[in-house]
């Protein structure tokens, strides 16, 4: 750590050390389609930005299979998207996506099971 004439701590080094720091670290969890259709084990790290950037609720079928592929499983009225493992390594992290009678999204659940 550097220290200025007076013995104190640069406190713009600092402040632009960690600035720096946390743009890294936030550039590695932002959805990305590319990442998300061709490594699944990373898709945990992305679902957070995905729902704030995209408003699921209300998108259709094709709209969300254009953006997140083909499901793992279909079920009557749900899509499971399956995120990569939780907590110990133990269960499987999941994205739920609910899908009404219309065909759209209905609302979604993050899961582990």
């Amino acid at each position: 750590m550097k220290f200025n004439a007076g013995g104190v701590i640069d406190l713009k080094r600092v402040t632009f050390f960690l600035a720096v720091l946390m743009l890294l670290s936030a550039c590695g969890s932002q959805f990305n389609r590319v990442s998300w259709l061709e490594e699944p084990d990373k898709r945990n790290d992305m679902v957070y930005s995905l729902v704030k950037k995209y408003e699921l609720e209300g998108m259709t079928e094709e709209e969300i299979i254009s953006l997140l592929g083909e499901p793992e499983e279909k079920l009557d009225d749900e899509y499971v998207y399956y995120l990569g493992r939780a907590g110990l390594g133990v269960d499987d992290s999941l994205l739920r996506l609910y899908i009404n009678e219309n065909g759209n999204i209905q609302s979604y659940k993050i899961t582990n099971d």
